[in-house]
């Protein structure tokens, strides 16, 4: 899963987009925005142990399971889908974004 964050965390800085990923198990949520940051329930910047208390950044997509994911380009959502592979692919087949 390690790789998976590096190829997301790459495409956002290569297409300028943004990535909120939820989580069915977990209140808190993940956000690529050229860094992997840790959101609490609430949508704000948080450090992660309190964003996903117990659980390390290598094990989040496997306990607590993929929601949804919605992508942004600026304000703008561009992108939703139910997992990260489908997303992956879908962004690395649109061009460059400007």
């Amino acid at each position: 899963m390690l790789k998976l964050l590096e190829k997301l965390t790459s495409i956002s800085r290569e297409k300028g987009v943004r990535i909120e990923i939820y989580f069915n198990k977990c209140k808190g949520r993940l956000l690529i925005d050229k860094e992997v940051k840790a959101l609490d329930e609430y949508g704000n910047v948080a450090p992660w142990g309190r964003a996903f208390p117990g659980i390390s950044i290598q094990n989040v997509f496997d306990q607590c399971r993929v929601k949804k994911v919605v992508v942004y380009k600026g304000s703008e959502r561009m992108l939703e889908g139910e997992d990260l592979e489908s997303v992956v692919r879908e962004l690395s087949s649109y061009g460059r974004y400007t």
